[in-house]
């Protein structure tokens, strides 16, 4: 199991059915279109429209003052937050094409991070980018891109997504640790050298997963 973060644009029409492909094979995902549940809207439609701006935002005549100013609104930096958070709990991004300026920020900044990135690219067309060396593949097709995802991610647990930085947490035997680089002990059997508390309900997995949104 992989807990991805999907970076893309609202303009992408393939972002919903990649969504619910990837949980039905059993991913946990980030929706930037639904976070935590919530049917969204793009940040810079409801922004503008409280300042005043959307009639220069619809006809792309927006100054940088306005931009600034927008940049500053509340809404927006809520926005950044919660999907900032996410970023972090993710252990995967897919920067799925076509996709802007923001979706590429997200998906340089998790590969510096040193999270597994997959460039999905589902344009007729392709633009060569040379930074593209920076993540992990470069893909076209769909079945590829499912059987990279099914590889386990060292330091990620394949079971419940945990990592160092978010572990799972048991009131008598604490955090877990790592029974093999990709299985921890709270989801690995005794006979695998784990506890085999998984499903025990005191078991709580990623206890540091602040953004709560991955479904």
């Amino acid at each position: 199991m992989a807990r991805i973060y999907i970076a893309s644009s609202w303009k992408n029409g393939a972002q919903p059915a990649l969504v619910e492909t990837l949980r039905e094979k059993g991913h946990k995902v980030y929706d930037f279109r639904h976070p935590s549940g919530r049917d969204d809207r793009n940040v810079w439609e409801t922004v503008t429209e409280l300042l005043n701006l959307g009639k220069a935002y619809l006809l792309g005549e927006l100054k940088p003052c306005d931009f600034r100013q927008m940049l500053q609104h509340e809404d927006a930096y809520k926005r950044f937050e919660e999907h900032f958070q996410a970023m972090q709990d993710a252990d995967t991004c897919i920067l799925l094409l076509p996709a802007g300026n923001s979706a590429h920020s997200e998906a340089g900044y998790m590969a510096g991070m040193g999270k597994r990135v997959i460039v999905m690219d589902t344009r007729e067309n392709a633009t060569p980018e040379l930074m593209y060396h920076m993540y992990n593949d470069y893909l076209y097709d769909y079945d590829d891109l499912y059987k990279e995802l099914a590889e386990p991610v060292p330091g990620v647990c394949s079971v419940c997504g945990c990592t160092e930085d978010n572990p799972c947490f048991h009131p008598e035997e604490g955090y877990c640790s790592w029974v093999t680089p990709t299985l921890c002990s709270h989801c690995a059997s005794k006979k695998e050298g784990g506890y085999g508390i998984k499903d025990d309900p005191q078991t709580e997995h990623c206890v540091n997963d602040k953004s709560n949104a991955f479904k």
